[in-house]
């Protein structure tokens, strides 16, 4: 076969074009630090990037609704402590109550606590979390308790919503804190006071104790007391419902902090350059092109026409 000037000079062309695109791929990954600039770079090789990138980027997620989860939780727990140290105060002030050598100035001074007591009880049950009333149930942009003289049963409606069509619990609001993973993170304020359309609910009792207060029934008073101790069990029996919830957030938040750092670790490796590596291999590429530049000043000599002319 004869070779001509202008094959050789054609492939000189051809790898040394080659070799200026190899050089190129090493200078852009190592300004990048990226492996892959393109999908056509390495196709399989994109869809584990893009595959760990939504994972690691739904852990991000997941985190943000476990903090917010937490917070949540916290606030509860100490507004029923709250709600349990008040309980506290008026069983105390109900069993002074209840003793036969009171006053009329004294019962009327535990009568007046009572109704404080009551009224901040009611500010509890309002308790929000940045703008959503925590105790409301599935309704948490409106008031939860509103004070309504009309009501004879404690003088306190409730203006949550405990309803829905959803099997189960439909006042629960849960967040996404994995997949398929759920957490409750709300409590009624008619699991914690009681329904306010019945004479079973916290208000009531309370009025009642002062109505008695006020008639001077000692006797009367003192049966209240089991109905209190009911309710301050019926608190802490919810506080530890709470406290469960929030040790299981805990527990996810560890696993997710666990599960960012392996996907974190995972994505790196797919898709991070070994710096050291590329600078290597750059600096072999330009040798090469050195040597090239060098073989076609070689190849590239004066032809005959050259000489014609």
């Amino acid at each position: 076969m004869r070779v001509t000037n202008n094959m050789m000079i054609n492939n000189f062309l051809i790898n040394f074009n080659k070799n200026t695109e190899r050089m190129d791929k090493f200078q852009r990954i190592l300004a990048s630090g990226k492996l892959i600039q393109y999908p056509s770079d390495d196709p399989v090789g994109t869809v584990t990037v893009m595959k760990l990138k939504k994972d690691v980027s739904s852990i991000d997620q997941y985190q943000k609704n476990i903090s917010d989860a937490n917070s949540w939780l916290e606030l509860t727990d100490t507004s029923l402590k709250n709600i349990t140290d008040i309980l506290n105060r008026v069983r105390e002030i109900t069993i002074q109550g209840a003793n036969g050598t009171n006053s009329p100035s004294d019962t009327q001074a535990i009568a007046s606590e009572m109704v404080q007591l009551k009224q901040q009880l009611v500010n509890i049950g309002n308790t929000r979390y940045s703008d959503r009333y925590i105790f409301g149930g599935m309704n948490t942009t409106s008031e939860v308790y509103t004070l309504n003289p009309l009501n004879t049963y404690g003088g306190v409606d409730y203006n949550g919503s405990d309803n829905g069509t959803i099997p189960g619990n439909p006042w629960e609001i849960k967040f996404n804190v994995g997949v398929d993973d759920q957490i409750p993170i709300n409590i009624t304020g008619k699991q914690i006071f009681g329904d306010t359309t019945t004479s079973s609910n916290i208000f009531k009792l309370m009025d009642d104790i002062v109505d008695k207060l006020d008639a001077g029934d000692t006797n009367a008073i003192s049966s209240y007391i089991g109905d209190l101790d009911n309710n301050i069990n019926n608190i802490l029996s919810i506080r530890a419902d709470v406290g469960a919830r929030m040790n299981r957030v805990e527990l996810t938040k560890n696993r997710l902090s666990d599960d960012q750092i392996n996907f974190t670790n995972l994505l790196s490796k797919a898709e991070d350059a070994d710096i050291a590596k590329v600078i290597m291999d750059l600096t072999n590429a330009e040798n090469v092109y050195t040597a090239a530049l060098n073989v076609g000043a070689t190849i590239i000599q004066p032809s005959l026409v050259d000489f014609l002319r």
